[in-house]
């Protein structure tokens, strides 16, 4: 008996047929052996397909940030506060419903939240339903037209609620809330920072107060979102790099964040102009820096012209609505007068001996302001410290005890990118350009390698 292998099979046949039985056989290979390094095929078809990893990533990034949300979603506090009710009930109005109808789902959906959170609410859940249901007709019309001027959660929210009832109002929260998932993910490789180092800033984002906030039916799930997305305009834009689509991100993401909440919109858009207008000394190439300070500089002109031209709630408004208790008081005469005691008080009796007794938050704010300045590029750092301190801004500009910490939530934003950037062995820099066989566009968007790489 004769064994015969496969090289004196193939030698059997003729050229053409030993040809194409190699090729099948090579193939085979690639695909029979897992664990061995890609065969030649192998690597050219990913090399075809360089959105495959960013897919896989985003895929990734929002099962963890799924997962990671329901765990702060059921964390045993209450997933709704007050407001919840105002946001729900445009909301169903924007999604068809009428407006008593509106209100009724409204107050179920926010009754039915503060009952199952801890601690428990003073009213019962009848008390509850019954006193916000009629709260529309008997609530300022002041304190309402403050929720109606900024629509942007309930627009959101409204097509849920037109497809899922109910229920609708709760998962556009999730899906917000899962999407500053993603959208860390994508800052994260836009200044450098690893696929790793990405998936560590998102965890960190939802285990940081930023996480339990984007879990509760308020505006600040939408409000973060478009602060992200702000950012990775503001980072592709200063690096030269996609500029049309950075600047496009930019002016949508504020403009949209003025709708949602117009305090944090203005702050941040101020922040930004103010920021690349004082490093236009320090930097080689301005008109990046010029580019971004007129484009944040003409969203706020725009929404201040806006709000003045249909007379909406200003700053002036949101001073009397916290100095007469939502307006059931008289005007207070002197409210600016007010806001810097307030501020003061804020800061010195609340703010500051409760870092005191909690030592970690502002070890976490050093610890990040080390990674941000340290370990992420000079164009990517300032940025984000900026936004991060517009959270400290909004907060002093509604000096509210019980909302300091819903307030300045944007202020965690950055903590979770620079200790994510302080475990990295060396700085991120910008990252590394790919091999071209062409040059490219100089508004072309950066390749799946360019936001892959770590830098």
């Amino acid at each position: 008996m004769f064994v015969i292998d496969a090289h004196d099979r193939l030698a059997c046949l003729g050229g053409g047929q030993a040809s194409a039985v190699t090729q099948r056989y090579s193939d085979a290979e690639d695909i029979d052996h897992p664990g061995a390094p890609p065969g030649p095929r192998l690597r050219d078809r990913l090399r075809d397909r360089p959105w495959a990893r960013p897919a896989a990533l985003v895929v990734i990034a929002a099962l963890l940030g799924s997962g990671l949300w329901l765990v702060r979603w059921s964390g045993g506090s209450s997933t709704a506060t007050p407001d919840t009710f105002w946001y729900a009930r445009d909301a169903l109005q924007y999604a068809g419903r009428s407006e008593a109808d509106a209100d009724r789902t409204a107050a179920k959906i926010t009754c039915v939240a503060m009952a199952r959170g801890r601690p428990r609410p003073r009213m019962t859940y009848t008390e509850c339903l019954s006193y916000r249901t009629r709260l529309p007709r008997e609530a300022p019309a002041r304190f309402q037209r403050i929720f109606t001027s900024r629509p942007g959660y309930p627009l959101l929210a409204a097509p849920f609620v037109r497809v899922m009832g109910v229920t609708g109002f709760a998962a556009a929260t999730a899906a917000l809330g899962v999407a500053c998932g993603v959208a860390v993910l994508v800052l994260a490789l836009v200044v450098g920072l690893g696929p790793v180092r990405a998936l560590l800033a998102e965890t960190l984002f939802y285990l940081l107060p930023t996480g339990l906030w984007g879990s509760r039916m308020l505006a600040e799930a939408p409000m973060m979102l478009c602060v992200l997305t702000a950012l990775i305009g503001t980072v592709l834009l200063l690096r030269g790099r996609a500029v049309t689509a950075g600047s496009g991100l930019l002016a949508g993401a504020l403009a949209l964040l003025c709708v949602v909440k117009p305090a944090n919109g203005v702050a941040l858009g101020a922040a930004l102009a103010a920021g690349a207008v004082l490093l236009l000394p320090f930097v080689r190439s301005r008109r990046p820096f010029l580019t971004l300070s007129g484009i944040a500089a003409a969203v706020v002109a725009g929404n201040l012209w806006i709000s003045s031209a249909l007379r909406l709630p200003g700053v002036g408004e949101t001073l009397q609505d916290t100095f007469t208790w939502h307006f059931r008081h008289p005007d207070v005469a002197d409210p600016w007068h007010r806001l810097a005691d307030a501020v003061q008080t804020l800061w010195t009796g609340d703010i500051g001996p409760r870092l005191l007794d909690h030592p970690l938050a502002p070890a976490a704010f050093l610890l990040a302001a080390a990674g941000l300045f340290a370990r992420l590029h000079r164009d990517t750092a300032w940025p984000l410290a900026l936004a991060g301190l517009t959270g400290a801004l909004v907060a002093s500009m509604h000096p509210i005890v019980d909302e300091l910490d819903r307030l300045s939530v944007v202020a965690w934003i950055p903590v979770a990118f620079g200790l994510a950037a302080l475990t990295a062995p060396r700085p991120a820099g910008p990252p590394r350009e790919r091999v071209r066989t062409r040059p490219p566009r100089d508004d072309a968007a950066p390749s799946a390698v360019d936001l892959m790489s770590p830098g």
